[in-house]
């Protein structure tokens, strides 16, 4: 069913939906990576395909096959009206969202062969019986609306003819999936993405069959490089610990559990930041005789490096160079503008180092506990996966400079 899932839309619902269809308020529209800007002679031919659109769709009647309407479909009108995001469309009833298998166990139970493969399903009912999703191939509908993203349209030009070929720009991209949802018509998006990731969970305690959202992203068509580059390496001798962190946090796909496994590289130095500490301030008392208050005050101090903030600041105050700092945010636009200049949660490079890195220790913390705590009902924040994932991303590049700085400092010491 999943291959032709869209044959479910209904009449009565897609009539409604043709009606609502306006070009007004549209500035541009996205189709595989390529950001259309909507000038008034754009709005004209989308205006003229919603007119050809919905005059076709007043024709049918119920039982008939909508599909045929579809022939007056352009990239402008799929991405303006049907695409959703970077992984989902929706129209009228008809709700589907791109799935990969999150693992190979669930890939070998759902898909058959190797280079050429045949798909299952999983079909979903209600109570009574009616078929309400799927989860298998992914239909012609969306195929059609990501069609930009699975294909590179090469144009050549000779001296007689114009001719033009094409690149996948996946191996296989049968091996990307969908859900399909049938009967959503007056469904929030906001419900429709709770009720999908309620079915994934529900299919993986089950069948033992864990897939996750698939996004396509246009840097997929680029052709890539074959470029041979060359690195000096020495040995420094990394901790083994906190190297596998760091290894993890590079290669993790989710950006939560990378901005945490980022972390665990700082955190795993902190006994030994707060040791240094001590021993640093221990050698300078005078033990004959001995000074109790110094020794009260730098035993109250070795305290308060244990909490966990302090602790924090502690290893990066003696890990991070602020001038080095301050050079890697400026030789990024993109760093300038995330990490460079607000009052409130991003980094000003020109202050002193102590406020630097106080308020660097302040943006790693904060993330990290809307991340680490989940208690819900209160007024703290949260980050919410797949919702904050766009958020953390942007922490990302920040984390593995600070903490392959920690680990550079503190290995070994």
């Amino acid at each position: 069913m999943a291959l032709y899932g869209h044959r479910f839309v209904n009449i009565d619902a897609l009539k409604k939906w043709a009606h609502g269809l306006s070009a007004n308020g549209l500035s541009q529209i996205d189709i595989g990576g390529k950001v259309v800007q909507v000038d008034q002679n754009i709005k004209g031919i989308i205006n003229t395909q919603i007119q050809a659109f919905s005059s076709l769709v007043n024709l049918l009647n119920e039982g008939d096959d909508w599909r045929s309407t579809s022939r007056i479909f352009s990239p402008l009108f799929t991405n303006a009206f049907i695409r959703v995001n970077n992984g989902a469309i929706r129209l009228a009833n008809y709700y589907e969202c791109l799935l990969t298998p999150s693992n190979l166990k669930t890939s070998k139970k759902i898909l058959r062969g190797f280079t050429y493969t045949s798909c299952g399903a999983i079909d979903i009912t209600n109570d009574s019986g009616k078929m309400i999703a799927s989860i298998g191939c992914k239909s012609d509908l969306i195929w059609s609306v990501f069609y930009d993203y699975f294909v590179n349209t090469n144009v050549y030009e000779d001296t007689d003819c114009t001719y033009e070929d094409i690149d996948h720009t996946y191996e296989n991209h049968e091996s990307i999936l969908s859900i399909q949802l049938y009967d959503v018509e007056n469904v929030s998006l906001e419900k429709i993405v709770a009720m999908v990731n309620e079915i994934l969970l529900q299919v993986s305690m089950e069948y033992d069959m864990d897939f996750k959202i698939h996004k396509l992203d246009a840097i997929r068509k680029q052709v890539g490089e074959d470029t041979i580059r060359k690195m000096q390496f020495n040995l420094t001798g990394f901790d083994e610990i906190p190297t596998l962190y760091l290894n993890n946090a590079i290669n993790a796909s989710d950006e939560r559990l990378a901005f945490l496994s980022y972390y665990q590289v700082m955190e795993f130095f902190f006994v030994r930041a707060q040791n240094k500490k001590f021993i640093s301030e221990y050698s300078k008392l005078s033990l004959n005789p001995v000074n109790h208050s110094e020794l009260h005050k730098i035993l109250n101090d070795y305290k308060n490096t244990n909490n966990e903030r302090e602790s924090l600041k502690l290893v990066l105050s003696e890990a991070i160079d602020v001038e080095e700092f301050k050079d890697w945010v400026k030789s990024n636009p993109l760093y300038v503008q995330v990490y460079g200049n607000s009052q409130k949660t991003k980094k000003d490079v020109q202050k002193e180092k102590t406020k630097i890195i106080s308020d660097l220790t302040k943006r790693v913390y904060d993330v990290r506990c809307s991340i680490a705590h989940a208690k819900g009902d209160d007024n703290k924040d949260i980050a919410i996966p797949s919702l904050c994932a766009e958020k953390i991303e942007k922490e990302l590049p920040l984390l593995k400079y600070l903490s392959f700085r920690v680990i550079s400092y503190w290995s070994g010491k």
